[in-house]
């Protein structure tokens, strides 16, 4: 009896021995199933829509300077946004006549040289009558503006200054309510005015200068700002906001969704002694990931609810030209393996970085400004390309790869053909959303491609947000209802960190997803590749909206759903159809339509 408790004692630690092999080898992975699968498989049934087509949709008049590159500009994005929100837009230059036959949504005027706008009496009447016009630059002092000003809410009209920072005082942007940025992160060219007692300050400078209000004229309202920084896309979320008073109840869609990239992972990790991370936690680089970075941002991601999409390396090598060295050793292959793993098993997503760190470009993308070798050709690119297929079929031969990010987020045609050639399952590519166009990065919009593959860029960056970067995300998520943001698994290493210890940027980074946790909770977690599945939904979607005084009906069509809605009103909602409400803000609300026709009774109450 004892000998026969003796070997199944020895079969036992047998059995697991092989089993923690197995589960370290090649072996194990190859079991594992493709995570990276479809969530939204089928139409609903949208019967009886093709008549709903037909209704009118909300329509813009836009008024814009053709002399003036700023006003170019700012109508290009104006235009570009109103119809991401599958709402009409009709522009006009300021010397002709408009036609407000068609009774627009609202009138958007985006000059401030009130002198060339031929218009502003027929404005001056839309407005009394009950409409809302949005101005969208600083006014130009002149003739026209001194008879005008008080009808925008200014009592004096002083001289342009250039103002720094913001501080929102109203939620005129949802989830931004009292936020508050000094220094130049914000910066544009305002006029020192003085304003009218009736006029509503919605954000001004650091130094007080108002920057944007509303004022009652008659039955409808001016909403101004006093600014030049309309052209550029930090600001998406404001112009978002202007339009959305317009309508005592105002609807848009959005995606909602949170995505969160990890670049260089899994990846070789760098062995020996980093001084610092020695000095404050007493562990060589290796044991530093294993043991304290991977446990962490697995326990953020179950904490804060997170998928991580992360971003294969297979060298850091620094070669440009073929052939390219296959990466060799066991350690190599176990990071791949455990790392993707245990990455898998979160619910994340595997994506690609590269072969090695050195931007897929030719000549001219500034890398060697940032210390990377230039290639040289786009087939030197393609193969190194096909030496990482190699790496990751190798360990996860069924797995399809939807994810591209470019090292350095630098990216030349080329490079991106070549990535697609080596990968032609690949449908996303994720750079950066803004930025400096000298530094001849890859920045994009949230858009689709016209073979099918789609653009999701990354807004924010880092373990600790700045305040710029928070900025820009409530924008963002103002506007197309996205948050998606990226870290590096060695950032402690980098030089804009060496005042930094690892304390602090846990820190930060929990600050940053318990905020976003709280504040956004009406996000869907989700990889990049099923991110794009809503935003797919988001672009192929369409919708009308009847209104009647205290009712609004949605109807909506081409979605697998259900599909995000934002609506601002200052109306209590008294019972929906077809749809879930939820409370996000002082009068925001998301709406998740599952039906066709949704509807949303509301009490009765003022207009925005």
């Amino acid at each position: 009896m004892y000998k026969k408790n003796i070997i199944a004692v020895f079969a036992l630690v047998f059995l697991l021995g092989l089993f923690f092999q197995y589960s370290r080898s090649d072996g194990f992975v190859r079991l594992s199933a493709n995570t990276n699968h479809h969530i939204l498989q089928q139409y609903p049934q949208q019967t009886s829509m093709q008549e709903k087509k037909t209704l009118a949709k909300d329509n813009f008049l836009l008024i814009y300077d053709p002399a003036s590159v700023q006003s170019m500009f700012l109508k290009h994005n104006l235009e570009k946004l109103i119809r991401n929100q599958k709402k009409d837009c009709f522009s006009v230059g300021v010397s002709q006549p408009i036609d407000l036959s068609s009774n627009p949504t609202g009138i958007v005027v985006a000059t401030g040289d009130l002198d060339k706008i031929a218009s502003l009496p027929e404005i001056a009447k839309y407005v009394e009558n009950g409409g809302t016009a949005l101005f969208m630059q600083r006014i130009v002092a002149g003739p026209k503006s001194e008879d005008f000003s008080e009808q925008l809410g200014i009592e004096s009209l002083g001289p342009e200054v250039n103002t720094n920072g913001i501080d929102v005082l109203t939620n005129i942007l949802f989830g931004a309510k009292d936020f508050s940025m000094e220094g130049p992160e914000y910066q544009t060219n305002a006029n020192d005015v003085t304003l009218l007692n009736s006029v509503k300050i919605h954000m001004t400078s650091s130094d007080e200068i108002p920057l944007l209000w509303e004022q009652p004229d008659g039955k409808g309202k001016y909403v101004v700002y006093n600014g030049m920084s309309f052209d550029d896309k930090m600001n998406c979320g404001i112009i978002t906001a202007m339009l959305s008073q317009t309508k005592a109840a105002y609807i848009y869609p959005i995606v909602g969704v949170k995505l969160f990239f990890i670049d260089d992972f899994p990846a070789p990790v760098p062995e020996g002694d980093f001084p610092k991370i020695y000095d404050e936690l007493h562990l060589n680089t290796e044991d530093f990931f294993r043991e304290v970075w991977w446990p962490t941002m697995l326990s953020n991601a179950a904490k804060y609810d997170i998928k991580y999409t992360g971003l294969v390396i297979e060298s850091y090598g620094n070669q440009v030209k073929p052939p390219f060295e296959p990466l060799n050793g066991r350690k190599a292959k176990d990071n791949l393996i455990i790392y993707g793993r245990e990455l898998l098993k979160s619910g994340g997503e595997l994506g690609l970085h590269g072969y090695n760190h050195q931007s897929l470009a030719g000549p001219g993308y500034n890398q060697e400004n940032l210390g990377y070798s230039v290639w040289e050709s786009k087939q030197d690119m393609i193969t190194s390309m096909k030496e990482l297929r190699r790496y990751v079929s190798d360990v996860y031969p069924e797995y399809e790869f939807r994810v591209y990010v470019p090292p350095s987020n630098i990216l030349s045609p080329d490079g991106k053909a070549a990535v697609k050639e080596a990968f032609p399952e690949l449908k996303i590519y994720s750079s950066l959303y803004n930025g400096v166009a000298e530094e001849r990065a890859y920045y994009q919009d949230f858009s689709r491609n016209e073979d099918g593959t789609y653009e999701i860029p990354r807004v924010t960056s880092g373990y600790i947000m700045t305040e710029g970067m928070q900025w820009e995300a409530m924008n963002v998520l103002n506007s197309v209802g996205i948050f998606s943001h990226f870290v590096h698994p060695d950032e402690i290493f980098y030089e804009e960190s060496k005042d930094l210890t690892w304390k602090q940027m846990e820190r930060g980074l929990d600050d940053l997803l318990s905020n976003l946790h709280d504040n956004y909770s009406w996000l869907r977690t989700c990889t990049a590749s099923e991110g794009m599945e809503y935003m797919e939904d988001y672009l192929n979607m369409d919708y009308r909206v009847v209104e009647s005084e205290n009712k609004l009906i949605v109807y909506a069509w081409d979605y697998r759903g259900p599909i995000f809605f934002i609506l601002r009103t200052e109306k209590n909602i008294e019972k929906t159809r077809g749809c879930d409400i939820k409370k996000i803000d002082e009068n925001a609300y998301l709406i998740k339509v599952y039906e066709p026709q949704a509807e949303i009774t509301m009490e009765g109450g003022k207009g925005l």
